[in-house]
């Protein structure tokens, strides 16, 4: 069983994938864990497999480092970067913190990536693509009727998404035209 250069691993994963330092640190934990399963059943000394995976997560920091230095890691531009991408997709900014917390990204990148976002109606955009995307408020079907249930079931679907009241007042209170508007005058933003 031959183990693992991490180091080449590590070049070929983020060639790939674009990742998070703490992200990084998880896939090559697992790559040591999937290589310690595979020798453990071909029948190698479990105190060498231990020494193995001793060395491996020492060299993990080293690693680590040296993607970061030459630039291949940096927190923040895969921040900004999944911001925008969640933002364009329909997601409110609480849940994008939370996405981006679960992807170990520190919570003061987090907070100063989206305050740069909060000068442009990023909200509103978000809510008006999520409105299209379930074909609520605006972009429902025609033949619906609009009444109390069914504005009750647009907005329990807005709240779950993680939008407030009033960014959902606003967006089902929009008429189509003006909804499709708003998202191209703010994507071009």
């Amino acid at each position: 069983m031959k183990y693992p250069d991490l180091q080449e691993y590590a070049m070929a994963y983020l060639a790939r994938y674009s990742n998070t330092e703490k992200g990084l640190i998880r896939v090559l934990k697992a790559k040591l864990r999937r290589w310690a399963a595979k020798a453990e059943q071909g029948g190698i000394d479990q105190s060498e497999i231990d020494e193995r995976l001793r060395q491996g997560l020492q060299q993990i920091p080293q690693i680590i480092a040296k993607v970061k230095k030459i630039g291949i890691i940096d927190d923040h531009i895969f921040t900004e970067y999944k911001i925008n991408s969640l933002i364009r997709s329909g997601r409110s900014q609480k849940v994008i913190q939370n996405k981006l917390l679960q992807k170990g990204v520190a919570f003061d990148v987090i907070q100063s990536v989206l305050d740069q976002y909060r000068d442009i109606d990023t909200e509103l955009l978000a809510a008006l693509v999520y409105a299209r995307k379930r074909r609520l408020g605006p972009f429902r079907r025609v033949d619906r009727e609009v009444g109390d249930e069914l504005k009750q079931k647009e907005q329990s679907s807005f709240a779950r998404g993680g939008f407030s009241f009033v960014m959902v007042d606003k967006v089902l209170s929009m008429e189509q035209a003006e909804a499709e508007e708003t998202i191209q005058r703010l994507r071009s933003l």
